[in-house]
């Protein structure tokens, strides 16, 4: 199991007391968050009390096609305790990681048949995951996966992002670069250990995979391994010290997301260490379910404005 799974397992509650939590709840509001390779979920009642959490397949028609994309819904949606009484559902947002806007109808033709008479919407990535990230100071959301991203926003609402190229971040190109690298010179067994990482990138494992052998091939006192989680701790880092000049407070909140970044605490330590000397006074956390919590956020939120501090302040208590 990798650490992105364990730090999810510390937010879920058993099958039976959620199921219960649930029965009590009243109108129930659903929060999904596709990174184009898992989607998370969770599901919470119109006052901000989240119920449930969980992660299941992709659910992005455009990358896996329609029938895959609504059976991944369909299987996910089944996990959640208690959706027998599914007409308890008033609404759900999904929030796509990719750069291209979803169409509503191709929504309605995702959900149709799963979702019924439930009012879903779709928002972009950045929005639901600085909604998704507690404190009303200025918050700064690091993303370290399949792709990496810089999102902040200040405490007037206004929001900045930077994105590495998908290209020079892809794990798989980085490790070609690194084995055609080092070909001549490391021993056959650091070799091997990489072809074996970028193979089962390749076979499309999960990135936990990856980080589990970077951080064993590290505790082995592998030079090629940590040099190469480093690159990437590197990678983030200077999105963040690029975003600095938008930074208007000594202490933002630096929310930690994505696969390779929690997943690797070689890369996680060394993330650390640098933001900190950046930002002395930061509040570093682990955000593993800002998107899909600001998902279920922007879903009660719809048409209920009014109450959007109580209902925030009620997500994170």
């Amino acid at each position: 199991m990798g650490e992105i799974d364990r730090i999810l397992d510390r937010f879920e509650l058993s099958s039976s007391a959620t199921a219960s939590a649930i029965h009590m709840a009243g109108r129930l509001f659903l929060g999904i968050a596709d990174n184009g390779h898992c989607a998370s979920f969770v599901v919470g009642n119109s006052s901000g009390r989240i119920l449930a959490t969980g992660m299941g397949g992709s659910v992005n028609h455009h990358y896996w096609g329609r029938e895959h994309a609504r059976a991944s819904l369909r299987h996910l949606v089944n996990q959640i305790p208690g959706w027998g009484r599914r007409s308890s559902l008033a609404g759900a947002c999904i929030t796509y990681k990719a750069d291209f806007t979803v169409g509503e109808w191709r929504v309605s033709d995702l959900v149709s048949g799963i979702l019924e008479e439930v009012q879903v919407k779709v928002e972009d990535f950045a929005t639901s995951s600085i909604l998704g990230m507690h404190g009303s100071q200025e918050r700064l959301l690091l993303v370290g996966g399949h792709s990496a991203q810089a999102i902040y926003e200040d405490s007037l609402g206004n929001q900045n992002q930077i994105r590495q190229d998908c290209l020079a971040w892809s794990p798989v190109m980085r490790l070609n670069e690194k084995i055609n690298g080092m070909e001549r010179l490391h021993p056959q067994r650091c070799m091997k250990d990489l072809q074996y990482m970028k193979a089962q990138i390749g076979l499309g494992k999960c990135l936990s995979t990856f980080t589990d052998v970077l951080d064993h091939l590290v505790s082995q006192g592998s030079l090629s391994a940590l040099e190469l989680a480093y690159d990437w701790a590197h990678d983030l880092v200077q999105m963040v010290i690029a975003m600095s000049s938008h930074v208007r407070t000594f202490n933002p909140v630096i929310g930690l997301y994505g696969q390779v970044l929690l997943g690797s605490q070689t890369i996680r330590s060394r993330v650390h260490h640098l933001l900190g000397l950046l930002f002395p006074r930061c509040r570093i956390i682990d955000s593993p379910l800002a998107p899909a919590t600001g998902a279920y956020l922007s879903a009660v939120l719809t048409g209920k404005s009014a109450h959007k501090h109580e209902v925030i302040t009620n997500a994170f208590a």
